[in-house]
């Protein structure tokens, strides 16, 4: 679907929103500007997932809905839409990082240094930014997209409650639901530094003296809460409770690699394909993933094997390796509009320009998405798609603006 220039516009043609348009299909015409149709431009399947205020969300669960995105200046207000069907291309991107040349110089590589991927499957024209600043319409392999991640408050009563669960889910245990209240009870045993430096956020603290045996033991966190930490994910909580999530996952669950950066191990898929795409909420970005070889242990083999992904704070960029036209594949597409921005991060970090950079631009609000164009101004459909006739197209808004008696103030 495309969008729409509709009566407003008639006489004024303020060209704003040529200024944006990534494609240049915005072309004038004798009274109105016109976008043609065929090359207005789409953006990501329904499956891919953005990054959002409160968590991980596909287009499709946000078609025609507000929302906040992350960008490179923190979260902003955002409208998604739906777009016409078209046929995507899967891009694979690896994560890239800036290292010094040999003539004194800087330079982005990948320097084979991960076979960590990510795949996106977007439209071929899609608006992407690039690592340099500027913009292209025809990703190709070689280029370099820049990783975005929030940097949310760790102060708050919300990173504590967060921090509360992610240590239960790493390494605490359920113990019961209570009847009377239907709270969930959960111990956390406090060993180590890591995990003890949380030992002031939880609201009782038990201590055991057959544990106290075990070195660095500093007491036993008790948990309530109206859901089973241990089976259940932050995925719908805000930014700030998800990254006390992460942090106390990582205490209890992960390794020290390099200053800022983790190493997390798990035998649970499913919460690391999460964490993967989600990391950046805490301010992180998954450059590299993979499994353990042995399933021995001192207790026997282990029924699941052990997977770790690898996570970072260091500038970090992706580079596209890949570009695969999907032929079988053609669906409906959906993109962020974000005013002003014009971009916004996907899962796992990836940042992108956005679609329908026109409209919000508009300053007399002429521009509509086809689904959402007022039925006052449906005899602007045919027009729009008369382009390029401009013979055509002259005569129709002549027939128009006198039938109607447009009369559009100029602007100020």
């Amino acid at each position: 679907m495309t969008y729409i220039i509709a009566e407003p516009c008639i006489d004024i043609k303020d060209k704003s929103c040529v200024d944006v348009c990534p494609v240049d299909c915005i072309h004038e015409f004798a009274r109105i500007l016109i976008i043609d149709p065929e090359e207005c431009i789409d953006c990501f399947a329904p499956s891919e997932q953005l990054i959002t205020s409160h968590g991980l969300r596909t287009f499709a669960e946000l078609e025609n809905r507000s929302c906040k995105v992350l960008t490179d200046d923190g979260f902003r207000p955002a409208f998604v839409r739906r777009f016409r069907r078209r046929q995507l291309v899967e891009i694979e991107l690896a994560p890239a990082f800036e290292e010094r040349d040999r003539y004194g110089g800087t330079r982005l590589t990948t320097r084979n240094i991960s076979r960590f991927r990510r795949t996106i499957r977007a439209t071929p024209t899609h608006r992407w930014v690039l690592a340099d600043g500027e913009a292209t319409d025809a990703l190709g392999v070689g280029q370099f997209v820049p990783a975005v991640s929030a940097w949310p408050a760790r102060d708050s009563e919300t990173y504590r409650l967060g921090a509360l669960h992610g240590l239960v889910f790493g390494d605490g245990s359920w113990n019961k639901q209570e009847i009377r209240s239907g709270e969930h009870l959960h111990y956390v045993q406090l060993y180590g530094e890591r995990v003890a430096r949380f030992k002031m956020f939880f609201d009782q603290v038990n201590f055991s003296p057959c544990l106290d045996v075990h070195p660095g033991y500093a007491g036993t966190g008790v948990v309530r809460a109206r859901v089973n930490l241990k089976r259940s994910l932050p995925e719908t909580a805000d930014a700030e409770y998800i990254t006390g999530f992460v942090d106390g996952w990582l205490a209890s669950d992960g390794d020290p690699v390099k200053p800022g950066s983790w190493r997390i191990r798990s035998t649970d898929p499913d919460a690391l394909s999460w964490l993967e795409r989600a990391a950046p909420l805490a301010g992180f970005v998954t450059v590299g993933s993979g499994e353990e070889a042995s399933r021995e242990t001192n207790f026997g083999v282990r029924s699941r094997p052990i997977r770790w992904l690898y996570l970072a704070t260091r500038e970090t960029y992706w580079c596209v390796t890949h570009v695969e036209p999907q032929e079988e594949y053609e669906a409906n597409t959906f993109c962020a509009v974000v005013p002003d921005k014009h971009a916004f991060t996907l899962g796992g970090g990836i940042y992108t320009g956005n679609c329908g950079a026109c409209e919000p631009e508009c300053p007399v609000e002429a521009i509509f998405p086809e689904d959402a164009l007022p039925d006052k101004w449906n005899d602007f459909v045919p027009i729009n798609y008369a382009f390029p006739d401009a013979d055509k197209i002259n005569s129709m808004v002549d027939e128009y603006a006198t039938e109607h008696n447009v009369q559009n103030p100029p602007l100020e």
